[in-house]
């Protein structure tokens, strides 16, 4: 026994010295206490259905410890994971805990807001929805915005059956032709309803915005406007 005690005594020591160092240091701090944002990752959504609701971003974080041990929790935060592969329809609960955070001894949680995550899953239902255009601003003078057109003139939204039962068309984010006097041709970005939870494919179209010399004597349109549905 005292041979194990003994032997490689020297090195013993320094690693108690060490040990009791670093004690020293934790302990020996100023306590801080901070809020930590951690982020929530959502992966593994089956293909066939939809997230029914909105699922909060991040998930604060209240700590309190050594205020070296707290500040480098706070500079690189664990993500909070959400992994739904293999559910069902219905509401899913993630409770968040504090022993899955993995923090260093000494830190200590004082609150999680909010505490658990909900998920509802719905079935995925998808179906075709026109393009519409928004115009900004006018085409050089004596000239106006005869036509504008899409490829593809259609794009398939999906989501919950409730939200895109009337979804008949899908309008872009507004076209500048301010200055325009020739058709041209550019990327449009569409935009999907507020407050619905629906994916569009694809997310850009091509447009094509026809221009021509206004009739003698017609009046220039005014401001921003969306343009006339098109067929």
């Amino acid at each position: 026994m005292l041979k194990l005690i003994t032997e490689n005594w020297k090195l013993k020591l320094i690693s108690l010295g060490i040990a009791v160092a670093l004690w020293t240091f934790v302990v020996g701090q100023e306590s801080a206490e901070v809020t930590v944002r951690m982020p929530v990752v959502i992966t593994g959504l089956p293909a066939d259905m939809v997230m029914a609701n909105q699922v909060a971003s991040e998930v604060e974080l209240r700590l309190y410890g050594p205020q070296s041990l707290v500040r480098q929790v706070a500079g690189r935060p664990a993500a909070k994971q959400l992994n739904l592969a293999g559910m069902g329809t219905g509401e899913h609960i993630f409770q968040v805990l504090p022993e899955e955070l993995n923090l260093p001894p000494g830190v200590e949680v004082l609150r999680i807001s909010p505490a658990q995550l909900k998920v509802v899953l719905d079935h995925r239902f998808s179906r075709k929805a026109a393009v519409r255009p928004v115009i900004k601003g006018n085409p050089e003078k004596g000239f106006e915005v005869a036509e504008v057109s899409f490829e593809p003139s259609e794009v398939t939204v999906s989501g919950i059956k409730k939200e895109i039962t009337d979804l008949d068309w899908i309008w872009t984010v507004p076209l500048e032709v301010t200055g325009l006097n020739k058709t041209t041709t550019l990327k449009a970005n569409l935009r999907p309803p507020d407050g619905r939870a629906i994916r569009l494919n694809p997310t850009t179209v091509q447009a094509v915005i026809t221009i021509r010399p206004r009739p003698a004597g017609e009046p220039a349109p005014a401001g921003t406007a969306p343009a006339p549905a098109i067929n």
